[in-house]
């Protein structure tokens, strides 16, 4: 019969099972510790004395898309157009993104997505996430205002 390992955090079994174990419950992209959680091995209903697991850093949760809506807009010139950005998935680690405008001579946008048209035309908002590179895009086009 395999032998038995037990995962305390502090005075507490937070695991318990045969070799690999793996802890859950500790939150991405986080610093643990040494000594934080201890293993011990159990034989014949005999348990060893706890040994510190060292140091360890888990993993960060990795972005894995963008979208953004809307996905088109008309704005009249002056006006403005709030756009908003959802990350993949909706617990990843880093969900910084940059915005830009294909031409800001029609359309500019700030760090929050917002959009101020300029002038009559069109242009393309770009939103691209920090981790990973990845793109969504609304089109804009400013038309003059009516009267």
């Amino acid at each position: 019969m395999p032998d038995t390992f037990r995962i305390y955090k502090g005075e507490n079994v937070v695991l318990e099972g045969v070799s690999p174990l793996e802890i859950t419950g500790v939150g991405p992209d986080t610093s643990v510790a040494a000594g934080e959680y201890q293993v011990t091995r159990v034989v014949e209903d005999q348990e060893s004395a706890k040994v510190d697991i060292p140091a360890f850093q888990t993993l960060p949760i990795a972005v894995t898309g963008v979208s953004v809506d809307p996905a088109t807009a008309e704005v009249e010139e002056g006006a403005t157009q709030q756009l908003t950005e959802t990350i993949s998935p909706s617990n990843a680690t880093d969900k910084g993104v940059t915005w830009s405008s294909s031409d800001e001579a029609v359309a500019t946008v700030d760090s929050n997505g917002l959009v101020t048209a300029v002038a009559e035309g069109s242009a393309t908002i770009t939103v691209t996430t920090n981790d990973g590179s990845f793109t969504a895009s609304c089109d804009v086009t400013v038309t003059v205002p009516v009267g």
